[in-house]
């Protein structure tokens, strides 16, 4: 069941979007064909929506060719690499949750399905790119509860107590010599990204969060971790120090 949910993390949202595309251009062929066995009812304004439809469509297709295409070239023009950065957010996800809801299909399985794919975009477009300024944006919950040192100011202001990841994400920053900060909303993580102006952002959140945040910075390129949840959302959560330590050294 384990190797079941991560191919499907990794396949699900290209395969839902491809679907979706092939099911639009099969509507649209039935209607075509229904419109020509009546060609005298035809009026010009419908054969313009017709037209009009099918440039969209192929306009769509070009882009999803595009997007896939950027998981392993690096699209090198940056007025391109916006565009199909803002496609993937904008168009293609939203396309892949309408086929997910008719599927009835789990929303947090389509959603990792999509960060993982982002990730594998971002990485293409940094190939051989050494940025100086990474930044690591962390979830508040991460620290304990009832931990009386507050970090949401300054990473740094950890003890190192070792009661949560905090700790040991201070220590990996201090070694690679980046970045970091903990965002307690959307709004304040807004703000950090734009008082750093990042190269690249690696995000550490659950997936409602990540998929809001990657949507809100879509210019930037951001690299997803989701973090664990073993006692609940936003509750003392866990993340894998070893995919943040990776997304740091893939992209220093």
């Amino acid at each position: 069941m384990k190797n079941q949910d991560n191919y499907l993390s990794v396949i699900k949202f290209p395969a839902f979007v491809s679907l979706s595309l092939l099911i639009i251009g099969a509507i649209y062929s039935i209607l075509v064909y229904y419109l020509l066995q009546r060609p005298a009812t035809v009026s010009y304004l419908i054969r313009g929506l017709m037209i009009a439809l099918l440039v969209v469509i192929v306009f769509t297709v070009l882009s999803w060719v595009l997007a896939l295409m950027s998981t392993h070239i690096r699209i090198k023009c940056p007025y391109l690499n916006r565009f199909n950065k803002w496609m993937l957010s904008f168009v293609f996800y939203p396309l892949s949750r309408v086929l997910g809801t008719i599927t009835f299909s789990h929303p947090e399985t389509l959603t990792e399905s999509f960060l993982n794919f982002n990730n594998e975009v971002v990485m293409t477009d940094q190939r051989d790119v050494r940025n100086s300024n990474i930044l690591v944006l962390l979830p508040h919950c991460l620290q304990k509860d009832d931990c009386t040192v507050r970090v949401t100011a300054d990473i740094m202001n950890c003890e190192e107590c070792g009661g949560c990841d905090i700790a040991t994400v201070k220590k990996l920053i201090t070694q690679q010599n980046v970045k970091s900060a903990i965002a307690t909303g959307g709004s304040l993580a807004r703000k950090l990204i734009e008082d750093n102006k990042p190269d690249v952002i690696v995000a550490v959140a659950c997936h409602r969060d990540l998929l809001e945040g990657l949507r809100d910075a879509w210019s930037y390129p951001v690299y997803a971790v989701l973090n664990e949840r073993p006692k609940g959302p936003c509750h003392e959560t866990t993340v894998s120090i070893a995919s943040i330590e990776f997304a740091i050294q893939r992209f220093k």
